[in-house]
């Protein structure tokens, strides 16, 4: 049965909604009515993966590279431009130093890699607050005892125990003369068993 439509125009074509399309055409364990349902036991079956460590340069506290420990100081990549306009890379370090400083609050000294700069604000500002600022454990660092019970204590004890060397020769060390020695001993007519007897016993060595 013929419609009346206008001239230049095609008759409307039905299309089916987009969720009766979904429904009717997917067969997908993702349909609409199981979407919500399938990511909520996804969610509940996940197990629980354990926090990344950060690994990186920047959070370790300033304590490796070629930069400062309490300012973050670090190299900078500059240019030098000659009268022709030609540009070649310079690094433009950071004036670093190796210092124990005095921390007050603990009595002790820590060994730190600081810029001249920091130096200057340790006076003002102190060690402690600096620390806090950048983030950096003094605790975790190297240090030497300045107390007066350490103080105390060596006088008493004498010098600190010192770590014990495995690499040390266990018997007494063989007399060993250099040549030089030998030539001054010839040049100046020394008596060279009194000699070598004297140059082993000042260096340790055991005459035969």
């Amino acid at each position: 049965m013929p419609h009346d439509f206008p001239r230049g125009r095609s008759p409307p074509v039905s299309r089916p909604s987009p969720s009766t399309q979904v429904l009717s055409g997917s067969k997908s364990q993702f349909a609409a009515g199981q979407l919500t349902s399938k990511f909520q036991k996804m969610a509940v079956a996940a197990p629980v993966k354990a926090a990344k460590v950060n690994t990186t340069v920047e959070s370790i506290q300033g304590k490796s590279g070629r930069k400062c420990m309490l300012t973050g100081k670090k190299a900078n990549n500059g240019w030098t431009v000659s009268f022709s306009h030609i540009r070649n890379k310079k690094l433009q370090g950071v004036n670093l130093q190796y210092k124990r400083v005095y921390w007050p609050e603990k009595q002790r000294y820590v060994r730190l890699r600081i810029s001249t700069s920091a130096m200057k604000s340790i006076n003002k500002i102190g060690l402690e607050a600096m620390a806090k600022r950048a983030g950096l454990d003094l605790e975790s660092l190297a240090y030497s005892d300045a107390s007066a019970e350490r103080r105390e204590w060596l006088v008493e004890n004498g010098a600190e125990p010192q770590r014990k060397n495995k690499r040390a020769p266990k018997g007494p060390k063989p007399v060993y003369i250099p040549k030089w020695k030998e030539a001054q001993m010839k040049r100046k007519g020394m008596n060279v068993e009194a000699e070598t007897k004297r140059f082993a016993e000042r260096w340790g060595m055991t005459v035969a």
